[in-house]
């Protein structure tokens, strides 16, 4: 009884988590031998920050990146820097982010690797 219980609570709870994540973010990276490798990532985060002190030369002083460490900057898998869509797309094995500047200020939107998800709901 206790495990068809888990079994529905799990189901129940990556089925919110698969309704409630609205954008999937998938990069090719290449290994040490050039093998094509797909890393994929759901969203897990958005939010609107309004300062005028970042752009795109200076993200590197964002709060998410200076503070809270959620992506580690010693093991990139990949950095994108987009001039002309004022965009930054960068990420490890575990997470990855998304900056999107505007006047003003910058959108930033935060995703988790679908291994890492796999591993979390994996009894």
């Amino acid at each position: 009884m206790k495990k068809k219980f888990g079994i529905l609570l799990f189901s129940c709870l990556l089925a919110l988590l698969l309704t409630s994540c609205d954008e999937v973010l998938s990069v090719v990276t290449a290994n040490e031998s050039d093998e094509k490798i797909v890393n994929n990532y759901v969203s897990m985060f958005d939010d609107t920050v309004y300062d005028e002190s970042i752009s795109l030369k200076s993200w590197h002083n964002i709060g998410i990146f200076t503070e809270e460490k959620v992506v580690q900057m010693d093991d990139l898998l990949f950095k994108i820097e987009n001039k002309k869509e004022n965009l930054v797309v960068l990420g490890d094995k575990d997470a990855a982010v998304e900056i999107r500047f505007f006047e003003g200020g910058y959108k930033y939107t935060l995703f988790s690797s679908m291994d890492s998800l796999n591993l979390m709901f994996n009894f």
